[in-house]
């Protein structure tokens, strides 16, 4: 998680780190206590948050922040419904919590041995396991670290690397961070498309989200990059054996949350993290507690551009929602009966063109959420839910306006265009109708 735009001044960084440390405060406070004032109080902060933020990202971030604020004030104006914006104010100022939440993560993970272990394990792959190695690593450690994959891997190749070969590892491993929001919990996606679709158990999710993501493996190392079968994926994996438990320990902590308390996936990763996060830095070797703090309050002041995409595209979501049947557009869905096969593949191929078009997924994602959870479709929760992950996983690897491409081909001294390639756009759409029609398949069997 980084900016792009302007460097933090000591004044600027200190009140974003104040206000990020509230946000976080209050959005736990919320969890336990969602009285009307604590809500506000978390609005008012978060405007305040993104308003000290904006002078800090990128071109491209306050372009996206642009069209969302007008597309959000034309519909307001449109149709009179200027109160969905503090709806959606309020409704979006669950995901600060959220961002520091994993910005601790991330603290904790740079001092642990798994994650170190991992560095040496990349460095000394084997040449004819690369491919199988580079897509598995992204896939699991992508999992916690997101975009901080690519500060694993980037140093890896040395000074000396050709751009040929810089290119070459970045789009092997953009497959694998690809895949990676079909199941993880402590990605973006996941926390968007539950607040929406809350009841969805979270083991379901997982379990679902791992099983396409080891068929996409698969698909990537025989066919695409045809460096063997899976055997050599397998070994692939053995290598990378050291960092799985903790991986799953994560993992397993927020989903016993939801199964025992109820709470969703978003929330429970708020609660449940922190404290075992901060024994984890205790008891590793060497481990250094005030360090890990220091880290995750900087890391508060350098979540503006995720926060400012993140609410604006929610306030735009929920005023979209709010619209809707003014709009009419739900009608004109309604009488096109649309089956539940076609919403599937509409879902995830209409993510993977906007991406193409470089709109930003939670754009995506939001209104795609909104349009089709708003109307009857035949299609299960789960089965919608993980079209929509799957949409917002893939449409990443080919997308300039994705995190994921922009912060990795700037730590790989790419060009952002150059972190697309051809093979990696025919990849997304042939992973993507394989997976819509498993989804397809699957649906029946859960709508009865």
């Amino acid at each position: 998680m980084g900016n792009g735009g302007t460097p933090p001044s000591g004044l600027a960084t200190k009140l974003m780190i104040g206000l990020g440390a509230s946000l976080w405060l209050f959005g736990v406070i919320r969890i336990f206590r969602p009285d009307p004032l604590v809500i506000d109080i978390l609005s008012v902060l978060l405007v305040c948050f993104v308003l000290l933020a904006l002078p800090r990202t990128g071109w491209h971030t306050r372009i996206l922040l642009g069209v969302l604020a007008l597309a959000t004030a034309g519909l307001a104006a449109g149709y009179d419904r200027w109160d969905a914006i503090l709806l959606g104010l309020a409704k979006g100022s669950v995901f600060p919590a959220f961002l520091a939440t994993i910005v601790l993560l991330r603290a904790t993970a740079d001092q642990r041995p798994e994650i170190i272990t991992a560095r040496r394990l990349f460095a000394a792959i084997d040449p004819r396991q690369q491919a199988g190695g580079l897509v598995i690593g992204s896939f699991l450690v992508g999992s916690i670290l997101q975009v901080g994959m690519f500060a694993i891997l980037a140093p890896i190749l040395g000074q000396d690397a050709t751009l040929e070969e810089r290119r070459r590892v970045f789009l092997v491993a953009m497959r694998g961070i690809a895949l990676m929001p079909m199941w993880s919990p402590f990605v973006v996606g996941m926390a968007v498309v539950t607040v929406y679709l809350p009841s969805v158990p979270l083991w379901q999710i997982m379990a679902l989200g791992l099983s396409l993501g080891a068929l996409g493996i698969l698909l990537s190392v025989m066919v695409f990059d045809r460096t063997g079968g899976p055997a050599t994926i397998w070994r692939a994996l053995k290598s990378l054996s050291p960092i799985v438990p903790a991986i799953a320990v994560a993992a397993f902590l927020v989903i016993g949350m939801t199964t025992i308390s109820g709470y969703s996936t978003l929330q429970s990763l708020v609660i449940i993290i922190p404290v075992p996060c901060l024994l984890a830095v205790a008891f590793a070797p060497g481990g250094n507690v005030p360090l890990a703090l220091r880290r995750t309050a900087m890391g508060l002041s350098r979540i503006g551009n995720e926060t400012s995409i993140l609410t604006l595209a929610m306030v735009l979501g929920i005023t979209f929602e709010t619209c809707l049947p003014a709009i009419g557009l739900l009608d004109t869905l309604k009488s096109a009966a649309l089956s539940p096969t076609l919403v599937i593949f509409i879902i995830i191929m209409a993510m993977n063109l906007f991406g193409l078009m470089g709109i930003h997924s939670i754009v995506s994602g939001t209104i795609l959420l909104v349009l089709f959870t708003s109307i009857p479709t035949g299609v299960a929760d789960l089965i919608l839910l993980e079209a929509l992950l799957v949409g917002w996983g893939l449409c990443t690897a080919l997308s300039v306006g994705s995190l994921s491409i922009a912060t990795g081909a700037a730590m790989f001294d790419l060009q952002p265009h150059q972190g697309i390639s051809a093979l990696n756009i025919l990849y997304v759409f042939v992973t993507s109708a394989l997976f819509a029609a498993i989804l397809a398949a699957i649906n029946p069997l859960l709508t009865g």
